[in-house]
């Protein structure tokens, strides 16, 4: 039996309308899941760049950064990592070659990187800042205000270094001066070769008096007073001890000083840089700089800690003092400790009555036959500047070893007792007393890194990076200055309508679909 059907043109009309809402609502859910798929695949691509970082600088210096040059040397080539990004995408479903249906099927029409960073960008800026959060990463939260403060605390120790280093040139001149009122004295003792027994004598002053009354009462006679030529000057010893090499007087052994040498020539710090485009960064707040002294001193090799890096063994020195060797480095560190120490034992001295009426006893014995306040004073300042010379060479031998020092000694943490003997100090093997509550070598490295600026800072730092990469197989012809540390990446993708495009009007194809993405991937942050 046959049945007969029919359908009104209102039906068609109605099925035809229901179906053309079904594939519109059908293509418009698709194109909405493929909006989450291009962000899914943008973030993929931007994050699969910059997996690709340096792994001998993470090893070794927990620093993140991408060599756009992959290895040939010529410098930041985005259309590399252009192409790099735009594999990584078609590994994950944008490639027109994907086998099966994929009704999420994107095509790559677009991947440019618009705006890049560099890891020397601002002077080193980006490094600095990377460097304190890495450190920030690695500390217990509450540890940050005691790095601060500590930050702080070297920061106002070091400001007071001025008035004191006037009071030690004054010490210098002094001991210049009194050289030359020795050698007057001397001319003058042979023109009076036929004085009286008593102007022979030196005359010795009560050290309670002032200056002043002790030229007044230059002509009283003790007993038992020795002559001045008799008399042994400090100021002669401590003289021809500095003579000496500086690493000579404080260390044992200066073989075992590191010979290891850099070429700076082309670093970091010397050469004209590549700039990045992605604009200039806010300076190093307080926190950052407190972050990445700290970053130093866990990071970085020093005389006193080896971290096993490649290329100079003395890190931390070069980067306080721009040297090309370690010796060179150590010495200058040396130097400045040395300052340093002078100037806080300055203020050590000054502040004891008795040391100073020491000093007051022998310069008046020295040069107090001369009857001129200023002279004597001249001679006073000459020996309180090598009696703080001797104890502060002590004390670095001390923080060499891996002792403590304090900061402003006390009379009973004072090492060198009698200022007559200072000569014996100058064995290399005696040390200055063990401060328990005072600071150590990488303490006074410290107080030397908070005056440093940002920029000597970054490029040094940098300087040493780059040679201990160089010095790997891999990266002979690695530059800091094409080391990605951020970019801001625009993509875009095609698709044609999978439902909706079936009712096409007189041959004439949909248009195709474009979704566009931006990503900004930084090490330091990520923003979509």
């Amino acid at each position: 039996m046959k049945r007969k059907g029919s359908i009104t043109v209102f039906l068609a009309l109605s099925l035809a309308t229901v179906l053309l809402l079904t594939f519109l609502l059908l293509d418009l859910a698709r194109l909405k899941g493929q909006r989450q798929k291009a962000e899914a695949v943008s973030d993929i691509g931007t994050m699969s760049l910059f997996a690709d970082y340096n792994r001998y600088l993470w090893d070794n210096y927990r620093i993140l950064a991408v060599d756009a040059s992959y290895g040939s040397g010529g410098g930041a080539d985005l259309a590399v990592m252009e192409g790099r990004i735009r594999v990584y995408l078609e590994k994950n479903g944008t490639s027109p070659d994907t086998p099966g249906k994929d009704l999420y099927q994107l095509l790559t029409d677009k991947c440019q990187i618009s705006k890049y960073g560099l890891l020397t960008d601002d002077n080193g800026r980006a490094f600095l800042k990377q460097a304190a959060l890495q450190q920030k990463n690695e500390l217990p939260e509450q540890a940050l205000d005691a790095i601060v403060n500590r930050n702080r605390q070297v920061e106002a120790d070091s400001g007071k270094n001025g008035s004191v280093d006037e009071l030690m040139q004054a010490g210098r001149d002094a001991l210049k001066e009194s050289e030359e009122i020795k050698k007057g004295a001397e001319e003058d003792k042979k023109k009076a070769a036929r004085g009286t027994k008593a102007d022979e004598r030196i005359m010795a002053v009560p050290l309670s008096v002032t200056t002043a009354e002790k030229t007044e009462n230059t002509e009283v006679d003790l007993d038992g007073a020795k002559k001045a030529e008799d008399l042994d000057n400090p100021m002669d010893d401590v003289t021809s001890w500095m003579n000496k090499s500086i690493l000579g007087q404080v260390l044992e052994d200066t073989s075992r000083v590191s010979s290891k040498k850099i070429d700076l020539s082309d670093a970091v710090s010397k050469r004209p840089l590549a700039r990045g485009n992605r604009g200039s960064t806010e300076p190093l707040s307080l926190a950052e700089r407190a972050l990445f002294a700290d970053y130093e001193l866990t990071h970085f090799s020093s005389y006193r800690k080896d971290y096993g890096h490649d290329g100079l063994k003395y890190e931390w020195e070069y980067v306080l003092c721009g040297k090309d060797s370690d010796q060179k480095n150590l010495t200058a560190v040396v130097t400045r400790l040395l300052a340093l120490r002078e100037a806080e034992n300055m203020v050590s001295l000054l502040s004891d009555a008795s040391k100073v009426a020491q000093a007051q006893s022998l310069a008046t014995a020295l040069a107090g036959w001369t009857g001129n306040a200023l002279i004597v004073e001249g001679v006073k300042w000459g020996l309180i500047a090598s009696w703080a010379y001797t104890e502060s060479v002590l004390d670095v031998r001390r923080l060499l070893s891996g002792g403590k020092v304090a900061l402003i000694k006390t009379s009973a943490q004072w090492t060198t007792g009698n200022l007559l003997e200072l000569a014996a100090w100058f064995d290399v093997r005696r040390k200055a007393k063990e401060c328990s509550g005072g600071i150590d070598y990488e303490g006074y490295l410290l107080t030397m890194s908070a005056a440093q600026s940002e920029k000597t800072l970054g490029l040094r730092s940098l300087d040493l990076l780059e040679n201990s990469l160089r010095l790997q197989e891999d990266y002979r012809n690695l530059a800091m200055d094409q080391m990605v540390v951020g970019a801001d990446i625009e993509y875009s993708y095609k698709s044609a309508p999978a439902f909706f495009s079936i009712f096409r009007l007189y041959d004439r194809a949909f248009p195709i679909l474009t979704i566009e993405k931006k990503c900004s991937m930084s090490y330091l942050y990520q923003k979509k």
